[in-house]
């Protein structure tokens, strides 16, 4: 009985070692189809069969190059963009501009102020601050947020509307206070550099924000402010800036200035379309020029010709009664370059030394590659009677009585003068009666002299021109 036990014992032992074997077979078994299907979803090129040991050696293989790669991507240490270097660097060298100006409203009797808020940066020692022209204009009281937060009274140095620039100034003891910021040059600027923009976006609530963009384009001549009658090629920039900007400073990743905000593009009136990130900057080698010329003269000196011109559109050549595209003499100062050169009112000049002249951008760009005392030679053309013939004539009589003349005339568009006389005569007042004879008599008559006879004609001259000294306006 013994020996019957210890047979079905081990014939026991024997079967359940069998289905233990088929059961862990099975298991093995679901073990390289599972790890063949999460093998495949990641490996999809795999040709060859994959067996339990080698999806083992793989998965471990896979662990152990994760485990490297993670060794190898760690967090730096610290936070290296370029924009806290030039943040901490410019902290003293970048200030807000707070203009006002005081109005009388005509429907309270209340005198208001007028207050508008932008930038400014620190361009030399002595408390100097330069900042856009059309942050300060019409101001009659300027004061200079520091970086401290406090508020202090600034004075204009000088200003300069047709570069859209202009310099404040602090009292020493508060320009102590301030560090000039180091100048860079935008010659060095290409499309890709990195530029951090720092300024008082919305004003004194936003001062010294500071964001980071790159250039995106270089010369930019095709945008101007309405104050702005020079060229000026601008930086297009990526760097958020806002209403508050203007006037300051863009930064390359050295900390050094190399140009002021100005102006942001989001789109035309005329359109729904939004546009961001379109930046622009005054160039600093434009900037600095003209500041060192405020800060030292407190105008800014340029050749000129010493006169008034207006924009005419017209064809690229001249027509028998049309003029071409070119800008059209309106006056000329007395014993100025142009009136000794022989110049005269209504001359159209359409070449400055060969170089074709369609505007009053394309004149002063070609004015401002020269010093006053330089000869320059000009092109113009000229018709054989005075573009514009218009005269106006009136007088008044005393009394309740009065009278009133006008005469007109318009050559280009072969319009003949006419006059115009009324006179009323009440009944008394002689004076009333002398108006009306005179307007009717004089005044209504000159209107009909001023019919001009047409005429075709015209003519091209060149003449050499010495350049003068023009002071723009402190």
């Amino acid at each position: 009985m013994r020996d019957l036990h210890r047979r079905m014992m081990n014939e026991r032992s024997v079967t359940e070692r069998m289905r233990d074997m088929k059961t862990n077979d099975k298991k093995n078994g679901m073990k390289v189809l599972l790890t063949a299907m999460l093998t495949g979803a990641i490996v999809l090129t795999g040709s060859h069969a994959l067996t339990n040991r080698s999806v083992l050696a793989e998965a471990d293989t896979a662990t152990n190059n994760e485990t490297a790669q993670e060794a190898v991507v760690q967090a730096p240490a610290q936070d290296t963009s370029p924009a806290i270097y030039v943040a901490q660097k410019n902290a003293n060298s970048v200030v807000g501009i707070i203009t006002s100006q005081q109005t009388w409203s005509r429907q309270s009797g209340v005198v208001d102020q007028d207050v508008a808020e932008g930038s400014g940066v620190v361009i030399r020692d002595g408390g100097y601050v330069l900042t856009n022209y059309h942050v300060v204009e019409g101001g009659d009281a300027y004061k200079v947020l520091m970086p401290d937060g406090t508020k202090v009274e600034a004075t204009i140095a000088g200003t300069d509307s047709a570069t859209d620039l202009a310099v404040l100034k602090v009292d020493e003891e508060n320009a102590a206070k301030l560090t000039p910021v180091d100048i860079g040059t935008s010659e060095d600027l290409v499309v890709g550099s990195t530029v951090i923009a720092i300024g008082n976006p919305g004003g004194e609530v936003l001062a010294n924000t500071v964001t980071m963009g790159i250039v995106s384009a270089l010369e930019r001549t095709a945008v101007t402010t309405s104050n702005t009658s020079r060229r000026i090629s601008y930086i297009q920039h990526d760097a958020a800036i806002n209403s508050g900007n203007s006037g300051g400073g863009l930064f390359n990743t050295q900390g050094e200035l190399v140009g002021i905000n100005t102006l942001k593009y989001s789109g035309s009136m005329f359109s729904s379309s939004v546009y961001e990130g379109l930046g622009f900057a005054i160039p600093v080698d434009t900037a600095k020029d003209i500041a060192d010329q405020l800060i030292d003269n407190g105008v800014v000196t340029r050749p000129g010709l010493g006169i008034v011109v207006q924009n005419t559109e017209g064809p690229d050549e001249p027509l028998a009664n049309t003029p071409p595209a070119s800008v059209m003499i309106a006056s000329i100062n007395a014993d100025s370059a142009a009136d000794k050169a022989g110049l005269k009112q209504y001359d159209y000049i359409t070449e400055v030394d060969g170089q074709r002249i369609t505007s009053y951008l394309d004149l002063t760009s070609i004015l401002d590659q020269h010093q006053p005392g330089d000869v320059v030679s000009v092109t113009v053309v000229r018709y054989n009677r005075q573009a514009v013939s218009r005269q106006n004539g009136y007088d008044f009589g005393y009394g309740n009585g009065y009278g009133f003349g006008y005469g007109f005339g318009d050559f280009f568009n072969q319009i003949p003068g006419y006059g115009y006389g009324y006179g009323q005569q009440p009944d008394q007042g002689q004076n009333g009666q002398n108006g009306q004879d005179g307007q009717q008599d004089q005044n209504g008559q000159q209107g009909e002299n001023t019919q001009t006879e047409i005429s075709s004609g015209y003519e091209t001259i060149t003449v050499d021109v010495t350049l003068d000294a023009l002071d723009s306006a402190k």
